[in-house]
């Protein structure tokens, strides 16, 4: 229903533009026409004044066809946009946020709360802006923090599981309890990338907007498809 609701504003949007420039050039000759019998005899319009009006009509006139042609452009857009993010309903997103997880029993695992992942699953991903010899990972309880690192970092998307981390400070995290995961980052230089901390989430729907397709998740807010980082399987 949303594809042919824009399919039918389109018509009606081009049939508006098409009026428009049928008003703007009766206009423009009516005027022309007046100025030409009313001119003064005696300082009669060169053929320099009569082009240069010409020129400026056939400008307008073309701008007003390439907003047209842009209208309809615009529409097929949002038309094909339509059709490519319905293909993500079901589909696995990484986006920003923080993941909240809690180790499981042996072997190591990890839950992210609110998401199901695959069996096993131990995966947490974040984006680095900038190649890094140092990302600080903190595991937070609310009461006290647990830091391990990962060292010579790729700059884009990154993926580690807990098997990674090794020698967690103060001590290793107590098993029995569920932790906030955040990231910082450093270089040889002492400057600090970006680093973006993502979750996992599913695409349950698909609706459109004046912004385009919006994605409507399992568990957060709806987000438009920029905010997506990864599509996954």
């Amino acid at each position: 229903m949303a594809v042919s609701s824009i399919n039918n504003n389109s018509g009606a949007d081009n049939g508006g533009t098409g009026s428009s420039a049928a008003d703007l050039s009766n206009q423009f000759m009516t005027l022309l026409v007046a100025q030409m019998q009313n001119q003064d005899p005696t300082n009669p319009m060169d053929n320099n004044q009569l082009t240069s009006q010409l020129a400026q009509f056939n400008m307008a006139a073309g701008v007003e066809k390439l907003n047209a042609s842009m209208t309809t452009m615009q529409a097929m857009m949002v038309q094909l946009g339509s059709m490519s993010a319905s293909s993500w309903v079901g589909r696995s997103v990484l986006i920003e946020g923080e993941a909240k997880v809690s180790f499981g029993d042996a072997p190591i695992g990890i839950m992210q709360e609110g998401v199901e992942l695959p069996s096993n699953s131990d995966d947490l991903h974040f984006a680095l802006g900038a190649d890094a010899e140092t990302v600080t990972v903190t595991l937070h309880d609310g009461d006290q923090a647990y830091t391990a690192e990962l060292k010579k970092v790729k700059q884009g998307m990154n993926t580690f599981n807990l098997d990674d981390l090794k020698d967690f400070k103060p001590s290793q995290p107590p098993r029995d309890r569920e932790y906030t995961v955040s990231y910082e980052a450093s270089n040889a230089e002492g400057e600090k990338p970006e680093v973006t901390g993502l979750v996992q989430e599913q695409v349950q729907g698909v609706t459109m907007s004046e912004y385009g397709p919006i994605l409507h998740l399992l568990n957060n807010d709806p987000i438009t498809m920029d905010k997506v980082f990864v599509i996954q399987k």
